[in-house]
């Protein structure tokens, strides 16, 4: 991705040098390994992608892609984060896929803010507790995965509602389902590769959905079991579960399995 970028901001730089600047671009980059230090990944994906610094910069996640813990406890990263803004790398820092625990770990002794958490949010994962936790805290939701009900979990309850609505409005249920997150509160993070989608994105911007139309979406997406569609597997919707800090939460598993990996008789087991 880094040296996509690069590729991309030097053409279009080239195209107008005197109005197309950084100044008129938000580009946000993230951090995935952070026990290799998050200020070396940052200055090397900088570097890859030909910038100077970021506009906002993210922890990819609390724990690993295979849902184990990182070495380095999550107040720890985040000091190193703060150092990032302290250095002129980026100009804001914040989170992605945070729990109320990790935030809450976060937040106990930082001295700059998580200006955002940015995590899947659409009709069947509306992440309600969270995003109020959030809203408390003064810190944005980012919603990824918007489109989830139409891409990755089609024929399901809230498609014939999308299937009104578009009749209703003349918006396709793309952006209905855009619009729906963006009345929740939340701002919205879609990719495409495509000019025409990217202009549907736009076009979210000059419609509203009534309180009825809102309401019926939401019920929709609650009729169906809640589904995270990224970063799911086995291991890690143990974790979306738990309500218990990263850290703790593995060393009560380690614990708890501590008996068998000893082959110890007659321990009582919960």
């Amino acid at each position: 991705n880094a040296k996509w970028l690069n590729t991309a901001l030097s053409k279009w730089y080239a195209d107008d040098r005197e109005h197309h600047t950084r100044e008129k671009l938000f580009i946000t980059g993230k951090v995935m390994k952070v026990d290799k230090g998050v200020e070396k990944v940052c200055r090397n994906s900088l570097k890859k992608s030909g910038l100077e610094y970021y506009d906002l910069f993210l922890i990819h996640a609390p724990f690993k892609k295979n849902a184990m813990p990182f070495k380095t406890p999550l107040s720890e990263v985040w000091a190193q984060m703060e150092d990032l803004v302290r250095k002129g790398l980026t100009k804001s820092i914040g989170v992605s896929n945070f729990r109320i625990q990790d935030m809450e770990e976060v937040l106990e002794n930082c001295s700059i803010r998580p200006s955002c958490n940015q995590i899947e949010c659409h009709p069947y994962l509306q992440q309600n507790e969270l995003r109020s936790y959030c809203k408390k805290e003064g810190i944005l939701v980012a919603a990824f995965g918007s489109l989830v009900p139409v891409t990755k979990l089609k024929h399901g309850p809230v498609d014939r509602v999308l299937k009104r609505l578009s009749e209703k409005t003349g918006k396709t249920p793309v952006q209905i389902l855009m619009r729906w997150n963006l009345q929740i509160g939340n701002v919205v993070v879609s990719t495409t590769s495509k000019l025409t989608r990217m202009k549907d994105y736009v076009d979210v911007l000059n419609f509203q959905l009534t309180e009825s139309d809102m309401k019926k979406i939401t019920e929709a997406g609650k009729a169906r079991k809640e589904k995270r569609t990224f970063w799911s597997n086995k291991n890690l919707d143990k974790l979306w579960a738990s309500t218990v800090k990263t850290s703790v939460f593995f060393m009560r598993k380690f614990y708890l399995r501590l008996p068998k990996v000893l082959n110890l008789k007659n321990y009582p087991e919960k």
